[in-house]
């Protein structure tokens, strides 16, 4: 493998990673939330894990115009401004349910997933229309099956009883997930963790796709 070829290759796995650890890490943070509420900033996350769910159908719908931006044939400068554009319009819709569930954690974790992408972008600038819309599909797909889960599962409680409820958050609205939160940051744990998966699969570099491909056919 040359010079050029091992940079590219780190560069794939650094947009790779750039994008699933933080999944990762959402992801043990909500299972931990679930089974312990009170050991993260004093049950707070509990609302935020709610908002976290609600934050992703944003992040989702954003995900698409960013993909159709990336994948345009011009300049990386003008697609930077249209990416910017697009972060301040969705930060907005962002900040409107920061407020109503009075976290700006959603706001943080807002901005960390962007730069995420921008960096996806510029190290996949080379992968074509394809690669993004693909993990947008992804993103969608686990999304909705995620969704139907909370809503039609038997979810069990764990830490998150009706007296801490009573407690931590008393003034909660009457939707499902907010009348049971668990169902909500039970699917988010899960979401994110199989998120994780999808972008390493989706971003790795296409010679280590080749041969998983391979590996495939030579066990069927």
């Amino acid at each position: 493998m040359t010079g050029n070829q091992t940079a590219h290759t780190l560069r794939l796995w650094a947009g790779a990673l750039s994008s699933a650890l933080p999944c990762f890490y959402l992801s043990w943070v909500l299972f931990n939330v679930w089974r312990d509420p009170m050991a993260w900033d004093q049950g707070e996350w509990v609302r935020l894990g709610l908002g976290l769910l609600i934050l992703e159908f944003v992040l989702l719908h954003s995900g698409a115009f960013m993909a159709s931006v990336i994948a345009k044939q011009q300049a990386l400068g003008k697609k930077l401004q249209y990416l910017a554009g697009l972060i301040a319009f969705y930060s907005l819709m962002v900040l409107g349910f920061a407020l109503s569930l009075d976290s700006d954690s959603l706001l943080w974790i807002f901005a960390g997933v962007c730069v995420g992408r921008l960096f996806t972008a510029i190290s996949n600038a080379d992968e074509g229309a394809d690669l993004m819309m693909a993990r947008s599909a992804n993103g969608v797909l686990l999304y909705i099956l995620v969704v139907f889960a909370t809503v039609l599962l038997p979810l069990p409680q764990w830490g998150i009883d009706p007296q801490l409820l009573a407690e931590i958050w008393p003034d909660r609205g009457g939707g499902l997930w907010e009348r049971e939160p668990q169902r909500a940051i039970a699917g988010a744990a899960v979401y994110f963790l199989l998120l994780g998966i999808a972008e390493i699969k989706t971003l790795k570099p296409p010679a280590l796709k080749a041969q998983d491909k391979n590996h495939e056919k030579q066990s069927l």
